[in-house]
């Protein structure tokens, strides 16, 4: 099936990130992509999957949410710092 929804990652982006390569490996990708969305629009209070181009710290903290997300395992800090920086843009408090 067809991504047709905008996320911040594309759908090969994902593949890459949790090394597949087809949805098919993950039944639940499209739940999986509109939870790193979500988490990060909670955690900065920004949609940034609704920029064009998506800006490449979001992609990065989308990457590593995505792949905790689907080890099950705990957020790595790297994901918390990026958060933080992307809060500050979208406050505009940084470029």
């Amino acid at each position: 099936m067809a991504d047709t929804k905008k996320h911040i990652l594309t759908q090969i982006e994902a593949f890459d990130a949790l090394r597949i390569s087809s949805a098919d490996e993950r039944p639940n990708l499209e739940m999986l992509l509109d939870s790193t969305d979500e988490e990060l629009k909670s955690a900065t209070g920004y949609d940034w999957a609704k920029d064009e181009p998506v800006d490449p710290d979001a992609k990065t903290a989308a990457m590593l949410y995505l792949i905790s997300l689907d080890d099950g395992a705990e957020v790595p800090q790297t994901y918390i710092s990026k958060t933080v920086q992307l809060d500050a843009k979208a406050k505009g408090m940084t470029t």
